[in-house]
């Protein structure tokens, strides 16, 4: 679904100028990416928000997610012993290959995974057919 590879692409679009810092670290929300024979599935893993936190902006073919939680009304009772998740907002932006139909992509949130169908081109559908072995 992304143009190049991880070592070319992923710096920028996975950490730095992307990420929701905390402390001394960056949180990004993590997305996972399945392709099918007519379509790929981007499911982005962010809890603890509503879709009303989600938008989401298509330029060219650039797709950037951004969410923007609402502030908790946490009491800080020195309680915490450790926390690693905290929501937040995050912005990340993918590269869509010339297969995928943009005018087509749906979205949804579930259970705190934002999932975006991506239909291919219908002559960009890939044919599988099983092979017989001699």
């Amino acid at each position: 679904m992304c143009k190049g590879s991880y070592a070319q692409h992923g710096r920028r679009h996975w950490h730095g100028q992307h990420g929701q810092r905390f402390g001394a670290a960056f949180w990004q929300a993590p997305a996972n990416v399945i392709e099918f024979d007519d379509r790929y599935e981007l499911h982005l893993y962010a809890p603890e928000l509503s879709r009303e936190d989600f938008q989401l902006q298509l330029a060219g073919r650039v797709l950037t997610i951004t969410a923007k939680a609402q502030e908790e009304d946490i009491v800080n009772s020195g309680q915490w012993i450790r926390r690693e998740y905290q929501p937040g907002g995050f912005e990340r932006s993918f590269s869509l290959n010339e297969k995928i139909d943009t005018e087509g992509i749906k979205a949804s949130y579930t259970d705190g995974v934002l999932r975006l169908s991506l239909p291919k081109h219908p002559d960009q559908v890939t044919l599988r057919r099983d092979l017989d072995i001699s």
